[in-house]
């Protein structure tokens, strides 16, 4: 098997392949802002046999730009007010009629009238999880890009429609992006696990930190260690990722814009401190000026990076005399260096020094801060980290299975597939995460099951159980 592995970055998109358990090639290639035409560049002439990619771009675009406008239609059901969830969309309709927990339809649900010229759709009914044929009938079918609620794994009806919306802002760039490419076979998520373009599609803000949590599995394919904290140093930030037992520690319900969501991601401290982020007067670090190239590299500003060479902290081939020009604009270069420096190592020591696991530097830079905070390892292939662990993930799977054997059915999403069950049978803990997790066609790792006995005339006639089930990432072999 020859697999390769896509990491786009803040400021570089890296390629790696890996063939027999072994690195046989890797580039790094500047993308200037523009992923799409980078990550071309960076995969002309690479052969495998399957290509995993790793992308910011749809949060890129969430952040910049705001993505699509989106047109919402939500059918909260009695006893809701829409109200709070409706300003998210630049759009809405509310319908009438309601689903109930059991997914049945109590109230007939009317039918969308369509969305404005160039808006995105998100359909979202309460319940549409126990029932999604509701949704998929509402939608109007005159628009491509419909992302519907009933497709996220769990969480509350407000946490579903905030990642419904959000997911519909980014559809349309995501679809583009994976359409640019030659191939690609498998999407990194947020947990660091990979999954198909389809299941990409479905919930596109489910790639959240799928960047750094790729490094996380990286760095446990190239350390062999399975208990570790990786710090990675990029073009705009250092991350910060624990990976524990092989996988990357995560969060349930990752926040975006001030909305929780029910994305799993792993659990990132970012702190802007990236080799790009430009130095103002008196040394002082802004985080939010980061550029494509450092003066030591042909930039024009002075950067993070540019103190590093100052200071001869950094190895390679990098204009000395470019960084202490660029430098000499604020004041003293040497002086203004030892401030950034001070600052990068004053930001860094705590993040090191509170870890009870390994620690391991990744990023270009790694080398060079590695030494100056004076704790941790250096990955192999350190500059190409995150690409390994897009090439090594294995898949990453997620389901809520719901189970009413009284009426002999069950639910399973987010694929949103009915399936018959022993019509009748009372079911345990045990019996359900077994039938839930033939339903959902994995093994978890972790389960949470909640069964109640239905009755009715006093006699036991039935259970309903709900079972979330979880399988985490993990290197795979190659």
């Amino acid at each position: 098997m020859r697999r390769v592995g896509v990491d786009t970055g803040s400021t570089h998109v890296d390629v790696v392949v890996v063939e027999d358990g072994e690195i046989v090639e890797k580039r790094k290639e500047p993308h200037h802002g523009d992923i799409e035409s980078g990550t071309l560049r960076a995969l002309e002439g690479v052969e495998g046999d399957e290509v995993r990619v790793s992308t910011t771009l749809p949060i890129n675009e969430l952040l910049s730009r705001g993505g699509d406008p989106v047109h919402l239609v939500l059918v909260p059901g009695p006893g809701l007010n829409p109200r709070p969830l409706l300003d998210i969309a630049e759009s809405y309709e509310v319908l009438p009629g309601y689903v109930d927990h059991r997914g049945d339809v109590v109230k007939g649900v009317g039918k969308s009238s369509g969305a404005p010229d160039g808006y995105a759709v998100a359909v979202c009914v309460k319940y549409s999880t126990r029932n999604s044929e509701v949704e998929r009938e509402i939608a109007p079918e005159s628009v491509e890009d419909v992302t519907f609620s009933h497709h996220c794994p769990h969480g509350s009806f407000p946490e579903r429609v905030a990642t419904a919306v959000l997911g519909a802002k980014i559809r349309r760039i995501t679809r583009e992006f994976l359409d640019s490419l030659p191939e690609v076979d498998f999407v990194v998520k947020g947990d660091g696990g990979v999954q198909s373009r389809e299941e990409a599609l479905r919930v596109p803000v489910n790639v959240l930190h799928s960047g750094p949590a790729a490094g996380g599995l990286g760095a446990v394919f190239l350390t062999g260690k399975s208990n570790l904290r990786l710090l990675d140093v990029g073009g705009a930030t250092v991350d910060v990722i624990d990976v524990e037992d092989g996988a990357p520690v995560t969060v349930d319900g990752a926040e975006l814009f001030g909305y929780r969501t029910t994305v799993r991601a792993a659990d990132v401290k970012s702190v802007p401190l990236g080799g790009n982020v430009v130095v103002g007067k008196d040394g002082r670090v802004i985080p939010e000026r980061v550029v494509d190239t450092p003066a030591s590299l042909g930039g024009s500003e002075p950067t993070v990076t540019d103190a590093l060479v100052v200071e001869g902290l950094v190895d390679g081939d990098y204009d000395v005399r470019a960084a202490r020009r660029a430098l000499e604009r604020l004041g003293d270069p040497r002086e203004i260096a030892s401030e950034v420096v001070s600052t990068l190592e004053e930001g860094l020591r705590p993040l090191v020094e509170g870890s009870d696991r390994p620690v391991f530097w990744a990023g270009t830079l790694a080398p060079a801060v590695r030494d100056l905070v004076g704790r941790g390892e250096v990955v192999p292939h350190h500059d190409v980290c995150n690409a390994v662990g897009c090439a090594v993930a294995g898949r990453s799977r997620e389901a809520t299975v719901y189970i009413n054997t009284e009426e002999g059915r069950g639910h399973v999403v987010p694929v949103g597939e009915s399936f018959e069950v022993p019509k009748g049978r009372t079911l345990n803990d045990v019996d359900a995460v077994e039938l839930a997790s033939d339903a959902a066609g994995f093994d978890p790792d972790e389960v949470e099951v909640r069964v109640f006995d239905v009755v009715r005339g006093a006699v036991r006639v039935g259970s309903w159980a709900v079972v979330r089930l979880y399988q985490k990432p993990r290197v795979e072999p190659v």
